[in-house]
C-alpha cells in the first residue's frame, strides 16, 4: 500500500475541523456539567450522526450551506 501525499490544504482544512469539534464538544458540555468528557465525546457523535436527518427534516437548514460551497467554490476559481 503506498501512501498519499495530504496537501497542505486538505492538513489545514483536517484541523480546521478538529478545533470545531472541540468547540462542539465543550458546548455539549456546558448543556450539561457533569456530563464526563468522554460522554461529551459520544454525545458530539451522536449530534453528528444524526445531522443528514436534521437537514433532511428542514430544508432551509441546507440553503446557507449550498451557498458557503458556492462562495467557496467561486473564490476558488477566481484568477489569483
Amino acid at each position: 500500500m503506498t501512501k498519499q501525499k495530504i496537501s497542505s490544504k486538505v492538513v489545514r482544512a483536517r484541523s480546521l475541523v478538529i478545533y470545531e469539534l472541540e468547540q462542539l464538544i465543550n458546548y455539549v458540555r456546558t448543556l450539561d456539567p457533569e456530563v464526563e468528557p468522554d460522554q461529551a465525546i459520544v454525545l458530539t457523535a451522536y449530534i453528528l450522526s444524526d445531522l443528514p436527518r436534521l437537514f433532511q427534516q428542514n430544508p432551509s437548514l441546507v440553503d446557507p450551506v449550498k451557498g458557503i460551497a458556492a462562495n467557496m467554490k467561486l473564490k476558488h476559481r477566481a484568477p489569483k
